[in-house]
């Protein structure tokens, strides 16, 4: 339990896929074991003197019992990175790292033993030589080691032959969803005293248990069609829950007033669709005293197709702007009328797309409105704090990627509450299942593996 606690504290897991203990290659002897020890996890373990916090896991390391198949999927799928040593020709270590480049597009760092020659398939890749029988060659592995982590982390740049011959192809993780809510701040270079901070774990969590009233966020904006017609309340999306959470429920949890769908409806005022990237204001119905949410902004970010589903807009950033631009707006007139601003707004990921590309891409262009209209309107702007959820580890680490490429530095990174506690407060008010904004978690089973 020790070692997974840690996993979630420091948010990013590297997964070393090698041979365990001594084997023979060409007649010498590797200890593998201490390769791991002298080589691979000190070089991930200086990464936290870049600010890049990364935990080194070999399977061998986790205390706990199952099936060690399960295991190793479950690690070489959830793990942000992975080093892998294709010394001595393992057949094990060959099968998980077609599994990796298939389950993963980025961040498979490959290694060798010096000498060690690549095979066709994977001739082309970089990979890094050691030598664990020369100090200086240990350093020089280990520096590299370092940047490939930190380059891959840190860019978009597809490793993996699959991914790359494979546009749009997707994988699902078990293991995305976060357990606890976090804030990681970051702090755009010319706009002072404003912030942009990514909030991980379930929306459902947000505004409870933040710790204090600063840290909660004024306005949640939800993603709807042209139309403007909010998802259904077991659709697994923020509209969906939004709407679930904003109406009025009897004690069993079932609806007697569909509070926020019937205001926008009525904002409607009988047209059938908006343009796109358009913002419609409505008020937070039950959300207002359950999570001190004051105002909800729809925006047009996705259009309809008869027979072929929704698709986003165009430039599905011109949303983030417009919602920035209403809650200024909306500010102003708060104003003039003696009542308190609003200081902090919230956007789901908009037009995810398929493919951790499509995700960093989408990502960058959203975060990049939001750096660009924080600079732009430093000295009028009564924002403070523009966040963006990020419900998995999938979303988190493309958020992470954009701002990373946008020079964005981040300020720290602030546990807010663990699931459980979240879970019994949301249960007082919510005692009906409502759609969720991740993927259920999947156990995670270890034993020793001495046959590799």
């Amino acid at each position: 339990m020790a070692n997974e606690q840690r996993s979630e504290d420091t948010g990013r897991l590297c997964f070393v896929i090698m041979p365990f203990g001594e084997k023979d290659d060409h007649g010498k002897l590797i200890d593998f074991d201490a390769v791991y020890r002298q080589i691979i996890k000190p070089a991930v373990d200086s990464l936290a003197q870049e600010r890049i916090r990364i935990r080194c896991l070999r399977c061998d390391e986790v205390e706990k019992a199952g099936l060690i198949h399960e295991r190793m999927i479950n690690f070489i799928l959830d793990a942000e990175v992975a080093v892998v040593d294709i010394s001595t020709a393992n057949p094990n270590v060959y099968y998980e790292l077609g599994v990796r480049h298939a389950l993963r597009d980025r961040v498979t760092v490959l290694i060798r033993r010096e000498g060690t020659r690549n095979p066709f398939n994977i001739a082309g890749m970089n990979t890094i030589d050691y030598d664990d029988s020369d100090t200086e060659k240990i350093a020089q592995a280990q520096s590299l080691i370092r940047s490939f982590i930190r380059n891959g982390l840190l860019s978009s740049t597809r490793d993996s032959l699959v991914h790359a011959a494979v546009p749009g192809l997707e994988v699902s993780s078990r293991l995305g969803a976060f357990a606890a809510s976090r804030i990681h701040r970051h702090a755009p270079a010319n706009a002072p005293g404003r912030e942009i901070r990514l909030i991980t774990g379930n929306l459902r969590h947000v505004n409870l248990d933040s710790g204090s009233a600063d840290d909660q966020i004024d306005i949640w904006v939800s993603s709807e069609n042209i139309n403007m017609q909010m998802a259904r309340v077991f659709d697994a999306s923020v509209s969906a829950l939004i709407r679930y959470l904003g109406a009025r429920r009897d004690d069993v949890g079932d609806i007697v007033e569909d509070t926020i769908a019937d205001e926008l409806r009525a904002r409607m005022r009988g047209r059938q669709q908006v343009n796109p990237g358009m913002v419609v204001s409505t008020g937070s119905g039950a959300l207002a005293e359950s999570h001190h949410v004051r105002r909800i902004f729809h925006v047009a970010s996705v259009y309809g197709v008869i027979g072929g589903g929704y698709h986003p807009i165009a430039q599905v950033e011109q949303c983030v702007t417009a919602a920035l631009v209403q809650a200024d707006r909306e500010s102003a007139r708060l104003e003039k009328a003696g009542e308190a601003p609003y200081r902090s707004i919230l956007f789901p990921l908009l037009a995810t797309g398929s493919g951790s590309a499509s995700l960093v891409d989408n990502a960058r262009k959203q975060l990049e409105a939001a750096r660009n209209y924080l600079e732009a309107r430093a000295a009028a702007t009564r924002l403070e704090r523009v966040c963006f959820l990020a419900p998995t580890k999938r979303h988190l680490s493309a958020l992470q990627v954009a701002l990373a490429e946008l020079g964005i530095a981040e300020v720290d990174h602030v546990a807010v509450a663990g699931a459980a506690g979240q879970a019994a407060q949301v249960a007082q008010t919510d005692r009906v299942s409502a759609p969720d904004c991740g993927h259920a978690g999947a156990p995670v089973h270890a034993v020793a593996d001495g046959g590799r």
